[in-house]
C-alpha cells in the first residue's frame, strides 16, 4: 500500500493501530475488504483487461490492413516489373527475328 498524500511504501500491519503515515503524516484511512469492494476491484480488473485486449486487436487489425497494403502495392510492383520483362523479351526476340530475315534476304537463303 503507498500513502495518497506522499506516495511513501506503507505496510498493513502497521498502520492497522496507526492510521498516519509515518512519513509525512497524512491519515490513511484503512478500507476492510468485503464481498461488495472484492466484487468492484475484480469489475474493475476484468474491465481493464477487456479494454487492453480491445486495444491490441483493434492496433492489430490496423496494422494487419497496413502489411496488407504495403504487400499489395509490392505485388502490383512485381506484375509491372514483370509486364516490362516480358516487353523487352518480345522486343529483342522480334529484333533476332528481323536479323535472321535480312541476313537470309542477303545471303540468298531466302528463296
Amino acid at each position: 500500500m503507498k500513502c495518497e498524500h506522499c506516495g511513501a511504501a506503507l505496510e498493513i500491519d502497521q498502520l492497522k493501530q496507526v492510521r498516519y503515515c509515518p512519513y509525512c503524516g497524512a491519515e490513511i484511512e484503512i478500507k476492510e475488504e468485503t464481498p461488495e469492494t472484492m466484487a468492484g476491484a475484480i469489475h474493475g480488473i476484468a474491465k481493464s483487461f477487456f479494454n487492453q485486449t480491445a486495444d491490441k486487436i483493434r492496433y492489430n487489425r490496423e496494422h494487419a490492413a497496413e502489411i496488407a497494403e504495403q504487400k499489395r502495392k509490392e505485388k502490383a510492383e512485381e506484375a509491372r516489373h514483370a509486364r516490362k520483362m516480358m516487353m523487352c523479351m518480345m522486343g529483342a526476340l522480334t529484333a533476332v527475328m528481323v536479323v535472321m530475315v535480312v541476313v537470309m534476304r542477303v545471303t540468298g537463303a531466302w528463296n
